[in-house]
């Protein structure tokens, strides 16, 4: 009997911890346009920025690099995307994000490695600043992430 519910807890999943995470990223980036016409916007966008302050400790000076795509159409903006997030110690995630023409932003992790290994959930950004461009083509803003995600707990 013994024996048969060590081998039941053993064979338990490990439960996953959960964590929220609520930061500000700045970010300077370039961009490639398409199509620039009174009916349609369209271009491409590369940018990297570093979580600029953060309400969670691991997400402090974290970095970040994104690719993805903008349109603009009737003046509504609508983009998708990915982003890697690497954490100061190395770990990393890898997340998409998507802006819909309802303007309900959101964030999906994908996949991670070190401590991100596993990682799932998601939230939301929001753009909070956006300044004239240094250089044309070039984009630099501050926006703020904020959601849930869990990994798997250490086994």
């Amino acid at each position: 009997m013994t024996f048969a519910l060590a081998a039941t807890l053993t064979a338990m999943p490990a439960l996953a911890a959960e964590f929220s995470y609520d930061f500000v990223a700045c970010t300077h980036g370039t961009s490639k346009m398409l199509e620039s016409g009174p009916d349609l916007v369209a271009l491409g966008a590369e940018s990297w920025g570093i979580v600029a302050n953060s309400t969670t400790k691991e997400w402090e000076n974290a970095t970040t690099h994104c690719v993805g795509y903008m349109r603009i159409v009737g003046g509504k903006p609508v983009g998708k995307g990915v982003c890697k997030w690497v954490y100061p110690t190395g770990d990393t995630a890898v997340g998409e994000w998507e802006m819909p023409a309802t303007g309900e932003n959101s964030f999906t992790w994908l996949a991670g490695a070190g401590k991100l290994k596993g990682i799932q959930g998601g939230g939301s950004f929001q753009t909070i600043t956006k300044a004239k461009p240094v250089e044309a083509g070039t984009g630099q803003s501050c926006r703020r992430d904020w959601g849930k995600y869990t990994v798997p707990a250490a086994g």
